[in-house]
């Protein structure tokens, strides 16, 4: 079976054990409105592609075209069920520039 984005946001939203409702909340959405970005009949746009890519912590690419492979990194905050998404969202960001940091200096 090939995927398409619709099947790649629902597995992303699933493996994160998100509902459509916190996701349409985070996007700023309404429920049906990921309902049909998730069967593809709606397209996604570049603002909710970058923020859904800093929630999974995940490149454009993989979402887009399924390029790469991808996993969940899992953290001990993400236990948490205190933390809204946008908070979620911006704990990755912090992460990722760490590590490109890192990578930077060499380490």
């Amino acid at each position: 079976m090939n995927e398409n984005v619709g099947d790649r946001l629902k597995k992303l939203r699933k493996m994160h054990n998100f509902t459509q409702k916190q996701i349409a909340d985070y996007l700023g959405f309404k429920q049906t409105h990921i309902a049909k970005l998730e069967s593809n009949d709606r397209k996604l746009k570049f603002s909710s592609l970058n923020k859904l890519c800093e929630l999974y912590n995940c490149p454009e690419e993989y979402i887009l075209s399924g390029i790469g492979n991808y996993s969940k990194e899992e953290f001990k905050f993400r236990a948490s069920k205190d933390l809204d998404l946008n908070t979620l969202a911006n704990m990755n960001r912090i992460i990722k520039n760490l590590k490109e940091l890192d990578e930077l200096n060499g380490d």
